[in-house]
């Protein structure tokens, strides 16, 4: 299907899907009947893309690559994701060939520039077998519009990527974003998420394990004040067997901000030696924060190792009163174990300045 006939049946797709309400379990939290999204196709489209590649890679705006659309096709049972693959304007295209080893980070900044305006950028990653990177995708910028990113990767056999993405979007920012990876065989994604900005975010980030031997380590962080919406919903689908997934979400709330979690892991029939791990770990630092959590277990095949678990609770009084004693203040003492609740996730970032970054977001948002 080219790139037109894509388009069309994405506009199709997303005037024929409702908008979410709060029946759908995803969406609980979360009302959207204000949001008005009525002729959004003639809003101006502001977003700047910039690049920065290494050596040997092909880093390139995206046009009309392939295989656009077969990770995430233009029919997605997806209000928002419908409507990015219709309007989408700029992107980015990562391919990484054969056996090659980038030397340096792989960088990607969409900046969402204009106010009242939308935003759909596009990002296609594809690494052939052998190939390694790390790649930085950031999403960030003071417009306060929609905005409704994709990103579709895919890993070749015995391909290995990390992968960092955060975004920092202005206060003011409706933010409803899809990432889907696809590791096949002996493939490695080693992936860090970071959702710190916007009013109201979705993030929903899965990955498919399509080949023996495919590992996914997934780890993300999720920091919200004042009154944001975040909303997270992951999916480990393995179709074969003999692969294995991690996934850690960790989120802190502060004022009256509100988070709901729902995750996934889905084991096909006859995927014997399966070995998947969910964890959703909620740290609440005020009593008027709203918190949800469900971990979903979808199983059809009998031979494998599949664990998942979620909390919600507040700091610690005991360890509060531990490090007081030690000649800590009560600020420093709640500081230092905000701090190694989220270590986990940050320590998982291999870009030194870039690890550097989230920890300066976070003290922004919660450390005082």
């Amino acid at each position: 299907m080219n790139l037109d006939a894509q388009r069309a049946l994405a506009w199709q797709t997303y005037q024929r899907l409702p908008l979410p309400s709060r029946r759908d379990v995803e969406w609980q939290r979360f009302d959207l009947r204000a949001l008005n999204l009525n002729e959004i196709e003639k809003r101006p489209q502001s977003v700047r893309v910039s690049l920065n590649s290494a050596p040997g890679v092909t880093l390139v705006p995206l046009v009309d690559q392939q295989p656009i659309g077969r990770a995430i096709p233009p029919d997605e049972p997806n209000k928002f994701a419908a409507l990015a693959s219709a309007l989408w304007r700029h992107g980015a295209f990562l391919r990484v060939p054969a056996g090659h080893k980038a030397d340096r980070p792989i960088e990607i900044t969409c900046e969402f520039t204009g106010a009242n305006a939308v935003a759909f950028p596009r990002t296609l990653i594809v690494l052939e077998p052998g190939a390694e990177a790390t790649l930085v995708q950031q999403f960030t910028g003071p417009g306060d519009g929609v905005h409704a990113s994709l990103t579709e990767v895919f890993l070749e056999e015995g391909a290995r990527l990390h992968y960092v993405s955060f975004q920092n979007l202005a206060p003011g920012a409706l933010d409803f974003t899809l990432k889907r990876a696809h590791v096949a065989r002996n493939a490695e994604i080693d992936w860090v998420v970071g959702m710190f900005g916007g009013s109201l975010t979705r993030y929903d980030v899965q990955c498919i394990m399509d080949g023996e031997g495919g590992n996914s380590f997934i780890y993300g962080a999720g920091v919200v004040d004042d009154r944001q919406q975040l909303a997270q919903f992951t999916r480990q689908h393995h179709r074969v067997g003999h692969t294995t997934s991690d996934l850690l979400f960790k989120n802190v709330l502060r004022d009256r901000a509100a988070t709901n979690y729902a995750g996934i892991i889905k084991v096909e029939k006859n995927a014997n030696g399966t070995n998947a791990y969910q964890s959703n770990r909620n740290l609440v630092l005020d009593k008027t924060v709203q918190c949800d959590t469900r971990p979903i277990l979808e199983i059809e095949s009998h031979q494998l190792r599949c664990t998942h678990g979620a909390t919600v609770g507040r700091l610690d009084e005991n360890q509060l009163y531990y490090l007081r004693t030690r000649g800590l203040d009560d600020t420093t003492a709640r500081n230092v174990l905000i701090e190694a609740f989220l270590d986990p996730v940050l320590a998982r970032i291999q870009v030194e300045s870039v690890r550097q970054e989230f920890a300066e977001i976070i003290h922004r948002k919660v450390l005082k």
